[in-house]
């Protein structure tokens, strides 16, 4: 089955590599975007570890820096992925011709306050958020053997 398309006659299965291909892409993408998870896990959890056994409070709150990074990158993985998700759609509609796989329009339409989606928020802000916690927690007690001893020496 053949379709006219500027002159040239497209092969129905031609449509469908080309589909394939950006479909390659989005799998890659995810991939990478679960990468960028389980790196921000491993090392913000041994910053943290570290900070809890050296008794380190600023270490803790150093522990989010790869989170906050990680996460920025994760973002724009996550809108990459989304605008080549919306490049498949135009092409399995017939919309877009040819073997063209430019993200760059669609990537336009995606806005960076996927920054803030749920995916994001909920696993990198935990990150963050605990990173944070540990710290206070870490730096009260600290100031409090400081001022006084005896109330930590149970």
């Amino acid at each position: 089955m053949t379709e006219e398309t500027n002159g040239k006659p497209v092969q129905q299965l031609d449509h469908h590599k080309h589909m394939d291909y950006v479909q390659a892409v989005i799998n890659r993408l995810a991939g990478n975007s679960f990468l960028m998870k389980g790196w921000a896990l491993t090392v913000s959890s041994g910053l943290l570890g570290f900070a809890v056994s050296g008794n380190k409070p600023l270490l803790a709150l150093v522990a989010a820096l790869p989170a906050l990074v990680f996460w920025i990158q994760d973002t724009y993985f996550l809108r990459q992925e989304r605008a080549f998700r919306e490049m498949f759609d135009d092409i399995a509609a017939q919309n877009l011709v040819g073997f063209k796989i430019k993200p760059g329009p669609y990537a336009e339409k995606q806005s960076w306050k996927i920054f803030w989606s749920v995916s994001l928020f909920w696993f990198y802000g935990s990150i963050v958020g605990v990173s944070l916690l540990v710290w206070a927690v870490m730096a009260f007690s600290v100031s409090a053997a400081r001022v006084q001893p005896h109330l930590l020496n149970w």
